[in-house]
Formats: structure tokens, C-alpha cells, sequence
């Protein structure tokens, strides 16, 4: 009875050290227009690309540009050789196609996606700029589109928190254990993937402050958010990545051998807490 006793409390005590080792959210600034959090994080799966950012008509935030293919390969050996094999491509920027599935996403504390893992997809690129007093950590990426799932009905709040957001046909779904089936209705193409996991999820190491901020272009340019989150676990992964149609990411998965250059990121078990922001 005594060593039930022992072992009960080795394992509430265990499990109380695995929870503590959890950052909670930072503090968001003051003043945000709309908070949101995102949190039972069955997938986050991206793939990272090069694109030509004069194929289309793109606002930046006022002195913000997108970091070259060339600036990035200075710390990137693989996409260094690469360009040098096609240095057409050196002056291309570098972007990141992320697929979500997401179990709770509210926004100024009403749940706005139905029960169940709601699909939604982002497209963020690398880019410098100045910053806001009121960001935190690190910002170095610039969001160029995002999109959410039609099921989400509560679209008004979702606008609220992300003004950038659009409504389309979203595939996150496992179909097996470890392997996901993803796909991205746009008006010019058609996104697909096949991403298998392999191996153990470990927990990825963090930043001391778990923040990041990431402005937003376009229409949106004036506007910015501040997330702050913990419980990132990553797994191997290997994807397969298809676009059909005449848009970016159909360039992009076109370019020789690019596929040997950027490999498929998966990462779950996360929450994220955001403060939209309006530029100073």
C-alpha cells in the first residue's frame, strides 16, 4: 500500500513537472483591437518556397521589403548551391505555406469554428522591416494571405482578428495514422500535398520569451499581430506537393529540383494567443 502510495505521487508529481515546463502566454500590449486563441493543435504542416514577387501586385507595410532568396542562402548552404545551379531565381523571395487543423479557435472569447478540427491554411513571407513599439520577439516574417475554412460561421469574427481573411475549401485531414492529406481551393490554382510522419514527436525548443510578431500586407498593411505561445512538438516528416492552375505556388512547385532544397515541417500539441494590432 505504501509503495502504491509512493508511485501515485512520483506520477502527480511528474506529471506537475511537465505542465510547469509549459510557458504560459506572455503578456500581450495594450490596446489590441481583437485577441484570439488558437489551441488543440491536432497539425501545423508548412512548406517553404521561393516565388517571384513581381508576378503579382503586392503592398508592403511602409518600409518593409522581402528578403531575397540571395540574402537568406547566406545562412542556408543547400539554397546557396541551389542558387548557384539557377541563379534566374536569386532575387526571388522566400515564402512559407503553412496547413492548419485547429480543435478551438475563439476570438474576443466566443468560439467561432464548429466542433470537431477546423482546416485553415496561411502564406507568410520572409521579410524585414521597422518595427513597432509594440511588438514582441522576433519578426521576420510579413503574412501575405490567409485563409479559413468555409464551415467557420462566425466569419465576421474571424475578419475581426484577421483582416486578411478569406473563405475557401480547406483539406487538414489524417487518413491514416501519420499521414495527412492536404488541399487549397484558389481562384487560380489548386493545392495539394501528402505529408507522412515518422519517428517520435519531441518538444522543439523554444525562444526564452515565446513571442513573435508578424505584420500584415495588402489592404491590411496597417495592421499587425503579436502572438504569444508554447507547446510546440515536431515530428519528421516527408511531403509530397502538387499545384495545379496558373498561381504562385504552381510556379513555385514547378522550379527544378526545389524539392530537394525545402522539406515539409510538421508540428503539433501548440496554443497561441494573438493581439491584433493597428500600426503607429
Amino acid at each position: 500500500m505504501k509503495q502504491c502510495f509512493r508511485n501515485v505521487v512520483i506520477l502527480v508529481m511528474t506529471c506537475a513537472s511537465v505542465f510547469a515546463s509549459e510557458k504560459p502566454y506572455g503578456p500581450l500590449p495594450s490596446g489590441a483591437l481583437s485577441i484570439s486563441e488558437v489551441s488543440e493543435v491536432p497539425a501545423e504542416i508548412c512548406r517553404d518556397h521561393l516565388f517571384d514577387p513581381g508576378a503579382f501586385a503586392l503592398r508592403l507595410p511602409l518600409g518593409y521589403r522581402l528578403t531575397s532568396a540571395e540574402d537568406y542562402a547566406k545562412d542556408d548552404r543547400v539554397l546557396a548551391d541551389f542558387l548557384r545551379a539557377n541563379p534566374t531565381y536569386a532575387r526571388f523571395a522566400v515564402g512559407s505555406l503553412c496547413f492548419m487543423a485547429v480543435g478551438k479557435f475563439t476570438v474576443d472569447g466566443v468560439r467561432v469554428n464548429p466542433p470537431g478540427a477546423t482546416p485553415m491554411a496561411f502564406w507568410w513571407a520572409r521579410a524585414e522591416g521597422p518595427r513597432d513599439l509594440r511588438m514582441q520577439g522576433k519578426s521576420q516574417w510579413l503574412q501575405l494571405a490567409s485563409w479559413y475554412s468555409r464551415d467557420i460561421t462566425e466569419r465576421a469574427k474571424v475578419l475581426a482578428t484577421d483582416p486578411m481573411a478569406q473563405f475557401t475549401d480547406i483539406q487538414v485531414s489524417e487518413m491514416e495514422s501519420g499521414v495527412w492529406r492536404l488541399r487549397l481551393e484558389l481562384t487560380d490554382e489548386v493545392v495539394e500535398g501528402e505529408v507522412r510522419c515518422s519517428g517520435e514527436l519531441t518538444r522543439r525548443t523554444g525562444t526564452p520569451e515565446n513571442f513573435m510578431s508578424v505584420p500584415f500586407s495588402g489592404e491590411s498593411a496597417g495592421y499587425f499581430w503579436v502572438i504569444s505561445y508554447f507547446g510546440h512538438h515536431q515530428r519528421p516528416a516527408q511531403g509530397e506537393w502538387k499545384s495545379k492552375g496558373s498561381g504562385i505556388f504552381s510556379s513555385a512547385f514547378q522550379m527544378p529540383d526545389e524539392s530537394k532544397v525545402f522539406s515539409t515541417g510538421f508540428q503539433n500539441g501548440w496554443s497561441a494567443l494573438s493581439g491584433l494590432y493597428r500600426a503607429r
